[in-house]
């Protein structure tokens, strides 16, 4: 898996507490298929690969309903790089390629396709979903999550979070646009 792929997997896991496919078919009538959360927004990613610098930047596209979470990536002119589907069951990953992984919860699709563990539950704390309030900042041994802004209501605006092991990591997520049903 090359650097790139490894690091859009890295993008959509900062980004979830499920995960994301392409987007099913839903029910608008049906409770369990009703969105409970949406945002839309960019991302950017710093690395260190093999001692060179790198970035990459994209768009997500992420949905909820009390069945799944979806998330889609996408380069900064639209096309698709990655999805991820993700329900109480099993977490899916799918490349532009097409290629799939598949595992019973995200942390394990994750680990197997990265080979190391992301801060999820972290992450999800930080979005400030579902009417909860979100942390000025949070983190772990590895991780530090901050809220570098937020909107008027005071939901997170723009987040940051950033890793010095086992290589350092910064990803930043503006959230241009969000829904909560609780709102």
């Amino acid at each position: 898996m090359t650097i790139l792929t490894r690091t859009i997997i890295a993008v959509i896991a900062l980004l979830l507490t499920a995960c994301a496919s392409v987007r099913p078919v839903r029910d608008a009538n049906n409770i369990n298929d009703q969105v409970t959360f949406s945002m839309g927004g960019r991302f950017g990613v710093t690395y260190i690969d093999n001692g060179e610098d790198k970035s990459t930047t994209g768009k997500i596209e992420w949905q909820e309903t009390r069945r799944a979470t979806d998330i889609i990536l996408a380069t900064p002119l639209g096309n698709a790089m990655a999805s991820l589907h993700i329900t109480p069951h099993e977490a899916v990953l799918k490349s532009a390629n097409g290629d799939m992984l598949t595992e019973k919860t995200p942390e394990e699709l994750l680990y197997r396709a990265l080979g190391y563990e992301l801060p999820i539950s972290l992450i999800q704390q930080a979005i400030g979903r579902s009417g909860q309030p979100a942390p000025d900042r949070i983190g772990d041994r590895d991780w530090d999550i901050a809220i570098a802004s937020r909107f008027d209501n005071g939901k997170p605006k723009k987040i940051i979070a950033e890793r010095q092991r086992p290589s350092p990591l910064t990803m930043t997520v503006f959230i241009d646009e969000r829904s909560d049903a609780s709102d």
